[in-house]
């Protein structure tokens, strides 16, 4: 779990050089998950219950509601994105694609955003700023392009490709739910 924080950070230091370190230590995807990504995005679910304390007219079914929505939406993000990235980087990658750097890449992305959900969890109001956060994901996940080996005039689709399976399934996700639920 240490190792990766530590490669998290590193990846939000200097994405470049976060993806070296990484390709080093070479890590099995399920592990990564059940050690670091799964932990993370529980921790990003708890920190919805931060929210009773700057708004205590929130009920705690409410707020169980939106820690369960938090986990659903990126631990569903984890496989649609392997599902894309899986059937779209044969196209796009010199030689053929390697499952466990995909999956690491999915992993510590979520990771991020996972983290990002959670410093918006515990402010009070909604602040643009945090907003920004998600180019940096974008940035992270543009970095790793050497990382997977992406042919150099491919790089324009796997960022958009990356963006619409990584990025943006939490954000559908978590619309539906709150729309279903209310």
């Amino acid at each position: 779990m240490l190792k990766f924080i530590k490669n998290i950070f590193q990846l939000i230091l200097s994405p470049g050089n976060g993806w070296e370190d990484i390709s080093h230590d070479s890590e099995d995807p399920k592990s990564l998950a059940a050690n670091g990504l799964y932990p993370i995005i529980g921790f990003a679910s708890l920190m919805a219950f931060v929210q009773y304390f700057y708004d205590s007219e929130l009920s705690l079914v409410v707020l169980l509601q939106r820690a369960i929505i938090i986990f659903v939406q990126f631990f569903i993000t984890y496989f649609v994105a392997s599902l894309v990235f899986s059937s779209t980087l044969s196209f796009w990658v010199e030689g053929t694609p390697n499952e466990k750097k995909y999956s690491t890449i999915i992993i510590y992305s979520l990771a991020i955003l996972a983290l990002i959900n959670a410093v918006q969890s515990c402010l009070p109001v909604e602040l643009s700023l945090v907003y920004f956060l998600y180019l940096y994901v974008a940035i992270v996940l543009w970095k790793a392009s050497r990382y997977l080996a992406i042919k150099e005039k491919y790089i324009g689709y796997y960022i958009i490709m990356a963006i619409l399976s990584v990025m943006l399934p939490p954000f559908v996700i978590g619309g539906l739910f709150n729309l279903i639920i209310g």
